[in-house]
């Protein structure tokens, strides 16, 4: 498992709003397409069904073939929307780094447990250091 610096998680946020930015109209377009198929009012099986359900599907495909390679560079994804977490430590706790669609740097954490609603902000970088683990 990879922990992040400060530094090195906002290195990261150019690519992260470019890649959020393209995913983002996906994401909402996949929440319509899931209020009309999954609703309280679902329509029926027609034609125009099979075609919504075809083309979330592809959405859904192309979201996850945009955010696997952030996964794999060891990022946890929060929201496809645009929310992502950091593995860091602080002095000796695991923490998260936590980054928001929208936000030039990398500039609050938390902890492991309190999620967003948690989120502090990074009062000095220097508290954060990376470390490699096999």
């Amino acid at each position: 498992m990879r922990f992040f610096s400060v530094e090195e998680a906002s290195r990261l946020v150019p690519l992260l709003t470019k890649t959020f930015g393209r995913v983002r109209p996906w994401v909402e377009r996949v929440q319509k397409l899931a209020e009309v198929l999954d609703g309280p009012e679902a329509p029926p099986d027609t034609a125009e069904v099979r075609s919504f359900r075809e083309e979330r599907d592809e959405l859904l495909e192309r979201i996850r073939g945009e955010l696997g390679p952030l996964q794999e560079m060891g990022l946890e994804i929060k929201g496809a929307d645009g929310l992502v977490d950091f593995h860091a430590r602080r002095g000796e706790e695991p923490v998260y780094l936590c980054w928001r669609f929208g936000e030039n740097a990398v500039a609050h954490w938390h902890d492991l447990k309190a999620g967003f609603s948690g989120r502090r902000p990074i009062d000095s970088p220097d508290d954060f250091e990376p470390t490699y683990l096999s």
